[in-house]
């Protein structure tokens, strides 16, 4: 066998023997963004500036990249049958394309007006609940999804409004896919007078007994929802620089702000929910 023959032969095995999952791992290198709430920012920014520039053209291909891909295979493959056939739309084409037409539109509006995005990541903390549509959508397959959410924040909105939806994306094959099914009621603001959430009752917390004998003290940040009937939903402590990572004290400070009552926030004199609210709670010797 000649010298050269025998180097092709060799490629083709080398080629024949590479496992299917090297070839995948591959594929997954050469995507520009990695499953990080960084990168998801990357990618949004990216369409964003695209419709800055007027580039419509790269602005339809980064939408279209948003397509689940083999949609109808992966539908059935993350969900039992019937349940798949039921969201099948979102493998349709024209709906589609009319529906990233529309989202188009919105990051046109979003480069002229201004702003920023906002995001974060369901799978660290899902809002809602166990029961809610974020931790459906992170756990309701036959495996766990990575899930992202954005939404923006136009610069003349009054501080405690609500930020536009944008949409909900999983990351699959090294991109992120938008969840298209999920749609959003998004009130049109004109001249209509906004009057932020005013708190009416405050609950102090309850220090508790062994944190106060072991001298244990600090400051607990608690997030939370305002809804529209003024009642406090969600509440968590968070982490952070300079917060009590005690749990007692968390517990404690969740326990007392889940009983703060608030007069709502309203939008042109209807009680709208008011999201991302904290509240520091301290602890002191004296408390």
């Amino acid at each position: 066998m000649k010298p050269s023959c025998f180097v092709g032969v060799l490629i083709v095995l080398v080629a024949v023997l590479v496992p299917t999952n090297a070839l995948y791992l591959q594929v997954q290198d050469t995507s520009p963004y990695t499953d990080t709430v960084v990168d998801f920012q990357v990618f949004l920014r990216d369409i964003l500036e695209a419709a800055t520039k007027g580039d419509e053209q790269r602005v339809a291909s980064l939408l279209k990249s948003t397509e689940v891909p083999d949609c109808d295979a992966w539908l059935h493959r993350m969900y039992k049958s019937d349940s798949a056939d039921s969201w099948m739309s979102l493998c349709d084409s024209k709906t589609l394309a009319s529906k990233e037409k529309s989202m188009k539109e919105l990051f046109g509006r979003f480069a002229i007006e201004g702003g920023e995005f906002s995001t974060r990541k369901l799978n660290d903390n899902p809002q809602g609940g166990e029961d809610g549509l974020e931790s459906g959508l992170v756990h309701g397959g036959k495996k766990p999804l990575e899930v992202y959410f954005a939404s923006w924040k136009f610069p003349n909105q009054p501080k405690a409004a609500r930020a536009e939806p944008i949409g909900y994306f999983y990351f699959l094959d090294g991109e992120f896919r938008w969840d298209s099914l999920v749609t959003f009621l998004i009130p049109k603001i004109s001249n209509a007078k906004f009057v932020p959430a005013k708190l009416i009752k405050k609950v102090e917390p309850v220090y508790p007994a062994d944190a106060a004998a072991q001298h244990i003290y600090g400051t607990v940040r608690v997030y939370y929802v305002i809804g529209g009937d003024g009642a406090v939903y969600n509440a968590h402590a968070i982490s952070g620089e300079g917060l009590s990572e005690d749990s007692s004290l968390r517990k404690a400070g969740e326990d007392a702000v889940r009983q703060w009552r608030y007069q709502p926030a309203t939008l042109g004199g209807k009680p709208i929910q008011t999201d991302g609210v904290t509240a520091d709670v301290k602890f002191s010797p004296k408390s």
